[in-house]
């Protein structure tokens, strides 16, 4: 069971708007933050983590609640005393991506699809081909500056858009190769921003760091041509390399710098991650060591560690609620565990998600038999057993008040239907829909499902796409620590990198 309070919940102010006062010279005067375009003051934070999940939009975090504590349960999420709305669009787009949406919080200049860390005046590929736009400065390089250590966590390709975000930049999310090199100190297209480097980076992606006529340590090929071993490199640079989760645990202080790569792309999904050769560290192992060592190695200047939880992205492009679950599940738990493990007066912790996806909780579907407030006179067997997180994976149930049964909520053919579906997806039925709970037909990469509940069950998508796309809705920002108490209201994505560096004062 998850903790149920990070921190001691704010008395609710008692307070009214003055009629002859308007809102916006109300919040003037009373919000403590004041304009976020004024300068740095005195730092009210040492530290700062800031935890992105990755595709994690209200639906989401509504569905992993049921799936990971019940109806009635708490997340960690749940419990952080300040809440505000982020706003997602990018410069260019309605629906943004997360290279745009990344770089827009960690750089606080809105950008467009497809961009990394450089503002609207950078078209994705440079396809008018006139040349980009200056680069945008990072919270991470503001902190390098600042005499901060910084970290890099990901789930995904350290390379892929969101890490790459912090420390890299480049008018097109697909140069990896690229990004891989502005970290390296030797390389000749080294970030001078970062001043000595990135203090930690970890996650996968090694087939960037490979050129394809090598393998890695689990037998699988690069993904360069320039016939360089970056891992070799990093290590002549005094980086120290590991690749598996017992090496990432016995990682000591003296050992940082750090390059630390689990897979040759993404690493595994927290239900496939027994199954992976080398061993890989859960996302709170991850978490709690990138603390550890971050936090032992700081002075008085502090930290700024990044922690992204990238599969639930990737799970709900593959149109698989279970795995997309899960790995909110994982980030919640590293949040839970990296707010105990560090003093909350001196650091701030920062959760939220780049965007949403087009991903629905619906369909009326009742709570557990057991948690009923009244006894229904009869019941589909199905219904009969299993927890929350079977009811929210499950056909939907509803309840017939005539008559006082529960049966498998039905479509207008006649045929039941799941409680979370996809607007668009790989789980698209092209053939006339069936019972989810008899369809056999495509499961997460090929596996066949015995059902809605199934780990491998791809939900029903209306729209037939290979992927499944983004969703465009404002997303939550949670915040407890220092600094905390700017995280109200409803903010650009923009305005998240104002509260991370006004906290900081960089």
């Amino acid at each position: 069971m998850l903790a149920r309070s990070l921190h001691p919940a704010p008395k609710s102010p008692r307070f009214s708007i003055p009629g002859r006062l308007g809102l916006t010279a109300w919040l003037a005067c009373a919000l403590p933050c004041g304009s976020f375009a004024q300068e740095a003051t005195r730092p009210e934070a040492r530290n700062a983590i800031f935890f992105v999940g990755d595709g994690m939009g209200i639906s989401t975090v509504t569905a992993a609640r049921v799936f990971s504590v019940g109806v009635d349960g708490q997340l960690a999420l749940d419990t952080m005393p300040f809440h505000a709305l982020s706003r997602t669009a990018s410069s260019d787009s309605i629906t943004a991506d997360s290279a745009a949406t990344m770089s827009a919080m960690i750089t606080g200049v809105s950008t467009n699809n497809g961009v990394i860390s450089m503002g609207a005046e950078s078209e994705p590929a440079d396809f008018n081909m006139d040349g980009d736009g200056p680069p945008a400065t990072t919270l991470f390089e503001l902190a390098k500056a600042a005499g901060k250590r910084i970290g890099v966590v990901t789930t995904t390709r350290v390379t892929h858009a969101t890490p790459a975000a912090c420390y890299a930049h480049g008018n097109h999310r697909d140069a990896e190769n690229d990004f891989a090199l502005q970290a390296l100190p030797t390389d000749a297209s080294y970030n001078p921003a970062l001043l000595g480097g990135l203090d930690l980076l970890a996650g996968g992606g090694r087939r960037q760091f490979l050129d394809a006529s090598m393998t890695d340590e689990e037998g699988e090929a690069g993904r360069r041509s320039d016939g360089r071993d970056l891992r070799a490199e990093f290590q002549a640079a005094n980086y120290e390399y590991v690749w598996n989760a017992e090496q990432w645990s016995a990682l000591g202080v003296e050992q940082l710098p750090v390059l630390a790569l689990f897979n040759s792309s993404h690493m595994e999904y927290e239900h496939d991650r027994a199954l992976d050769l080398g061993g890989e560290p859960s996302l709170v192992e991850l978490t709690l060591k990138a603390v550890e060592l971050l936090e032992a190695s700081a002075d008085d200047n502090g930290w700024l560690l990044l922690v992204e939880a990238g599969r639930i992205d990737h799970a709900h492009h593959g149109g698989n609620a279970f795995r997309a679950l899960r790995e909110t599940e994982q980030l919640d738990r590293a949040v839970e565990a990296a707010s105990a493990a560090v003093n909350l007066e001196e650091t701030l912790v920062l959760v939220t998600a780049d965007h949403s996806h087009g991903f629905v909780l619906a369909g009326y579907p009742l709570r557990p038999l057991e948690e009923l407030p009244y006894k229904p006179r009869d019941w589909d067997e199905g219904f009969a057993t299993g927890s929350a997180r079977d009811r929210l994976l499950d056909v939907a149930y509803h309840l017939n008040a005539r008559t006082g049964e529960v049966r498998a909520a039905r479509d207008a053919n006649g045929v039941p239907y799941t409680a979370l579906l996809y607007a668009s997806g790989p789980g698209s039925r092209t053939a006339a829909r069936v019972d989810p709970r008899e369809d056999k037909a495509n499961g997460w990469f090929g596996a066949e499902p015995t059902g809605p509940r199934d780990p491998n069950y791809r939900q029903e998508a209306h729209v037939p796409l290979s992927s499944e796309t983004h969703g465009g809705e404002d997303v939550s920002l949670y915040g407890v620590g220092a600094g905390s108490h700017r995280v109200r209201g409803t903010l650009s994505n923009t305005e998240i990198f104002q509260v991370m560096r006004r906290a900081l004062g960089l």
